[in-house]
């Protein structure tokens, strides 16, 4: 029972203040079943940086087998990574020049969230 409280307590603010933030600002809405680029430069950026991640996940191989924390701190840095690149894309490129703002909330929230649970477990 623990476990879901402290896992809702987690996602509902990574995922609810984003969307009240999208309706006060006038960002646009964000599809849940889709991934939309906004123009070919995000797409093979994206795409480079999920190649360069699954290269880096082969890589760290040996280390993640007695470290299992190798893969995790993978993953937290490339979701941030990610989330920085759309961020940018959507302030470079996007016409409605309030989404990057949400975007910059996002990555904070996530980055809080992440730095939250790796106290927490600690």
């Amino acid at each position: 029972m623990y476990f879901f409280i402290i896992a809702a307590a987690l996602i509902v603010p990574v995922i609810g203040i984003p969307i009240i933030l999208r309706n006060l600002l006038g960002a646009d809405k964000k599809k849940w079943n889709s991934y939309n680029h906004i123009n070919n430069f995000r797409k093979k950026g994206d795409l480079m940086l999920r190649a360069l991640f699954i290269i880096l996940l082969l890589a760290s191989m040996p280390w993640s087998i007695n470290n299992p924390l190798v893969i995790s701190g993978l993953m937290t840095g490339f979701i941030i990574v990610q989330l920085s690149f759309r961020t940018f894309a959507e302030w470079k490129f996007c016409s409605n020049r309030q989404n990057y703002k949400v975007s910059l909330v996002e990555i904070a929230l996530l980055f809080v969230t992440i730095l939250g649970v790796i106290l927490l477990f600690s």
